[in-house]
């Protein structure tokens, strides 16, 4: 109990009165020696969006909530309440924020990326594969996501080309059938699956085929997943990130639950010592032992304590773009979950996914790839 009060004090949320966007110069200085840090998640109070702050939480505790002179609060935003654009506009109107860690899914980062880009705010998301916010897809991308013409957003996961790859080889079958749901995010996926598979995409994958199902919707996913038990009883059903942060294996069962595999941007719990060390603080901290993706919470808030740290060695960490410079230039850090190297892209260099099955209810996994 003494260690949970100690955590609670140093994790006390204090965020500052919001002051007048217009008063927000890119670039500019947050003023003060207290600077924020907002998190924006889907219900943050429960299941992995609760991991994923818990981990960012410890984080910050570890350094007692301290920068040099900078005292670092935290607030936790929920953007299934609010919405992603109603959250960044949040943090913008706060002129003391620094960063925002989140905005998982790619819908919600179109709408984020740009309003936190030209108000100079560095963005780093466990999610929002969509490769056109790093790398060139559709018409003027990435630069359409940036009107500041500087980089603000980066990824500390795989992308979607980096999870279609895992996706395939989870399949793991020379007949693949990519069924996809019809929201953008989903289609851009199921295209880069496309890629991946080359010459194995097929209308049907015969008895001993595999289905990669992309989308974000864990009933309408179940629902494949259970028909494809019944009427093609040995064929794999592959299921991404997605569906695995919104809780798709709790819907599954029987044949269902068997014949699916689970491809997760978490690691595999317990699979490396800076994993198990982690995992064991965490436990300390809060009683409980935590789901996969508390280490990513954990790293991301990491890495942008890393950028706040270099910066407040030049005196400079008020100023959101020396934050977001020192951020870039940072090179591999060590974190939870293993060395982390983004590129000045926004892109993580070599991104590892775990893959999973289930077998008597327990997760059983495969090979971190």
């Amino acid at each position: 109990m003494r260690a949970l009060a100690l955590a609670a004090a140093a994790l006390a949320v204090a965020v500052a009165g919001c002051g007048n966007t217009d008063a927000i110069r890119r670039g500019g200085t947050t003023g003060g020696t207290t600077l924020t840090v907002y998190s924006s998640l889907p219900a943050p109070g429960r299941g992995v969006s609760r991991d994923i702050v818990d981990g960012e939480k410890l984080a910050l505790a570890e350094v007692h909530g301290r920068i040099g002179k900078y005292t670092i609060n935290f607030s936790s935003l929920d953007e299934a309440a609010a919405g992603a654009a109603e959250t960044a506009r949040t943090a913008m109107a706060d002129t003391q924020t620094s960063a925002l860690i989140g905005t998982l899914d790619s819908e919600g980062a179109r709408q984020s990326i740009p309003l936190l880009n030209e108000t100079g705010i560095l963005h780093a998301s466990l999610g929002a594969g969509y490769a056109g916010f790093t790398e060139p897809v559709a018409k003027d991308e990435p630069a359409r996501w940036y009107p500041s013409g500087r980089r603000s957003f980066a990824r500390l996961v795989g992308d979607d080309p980096a999870q279609a790859r895992a996706l395939v080889r989870a399949a793991g079958s020379k007949r693949i059938v990519v069924e996809a749901e019809g929201d953008r995010s989903s289609q851009a996926l199921a295209a880069q699956v496309g890629r991946a598979a080359g010459g194995r995409i097929a209308e049907s994958p015969g008895k001993r085929g595999a289905v990669i199902y992309v989308g974000r919707d864990p009933v309408n996913a179940a629902g494949v997943a259970e028909s494809l038990a019944r009427e093609s009883p040995d064929v794999r059903v592959v299921l991404p990130d997605e569906l695995v942060r919104a809780g798709i294996e709790g819907r599954l069962r029987g044949r269902a639950a068997r014949n699916a595999v689970f491809v997760s941007r978490a690691p595999a719990p317990g699979s490396t010592s800076a994993l198990r060390a982690f995992e064991a603080a965490f436990e300390r901290t809060y009683g409980r032992r935590p789901g996969p993706y508390a280490a990513l919470g954990h790293a991301a808030m990491t890495t942008v304590l890393a950028a706040l740290t270099r910066a407040a060695q030049e005196d400079d960490a008020g100023t959101r773009q020396r934050v977001i410079d020192a951020f870039f230039s940072a090179g591999t850090q060590s974190t939870a979950v293993g060395p982390l190297t983004v590129e000045p892209d926004g892109v993580l260099a070599a991104p590892r996914f775990s893959t999973y099955r289930l077998k008597r209810g327990q997760r059983v996994y495969g090979a971190d790839r």
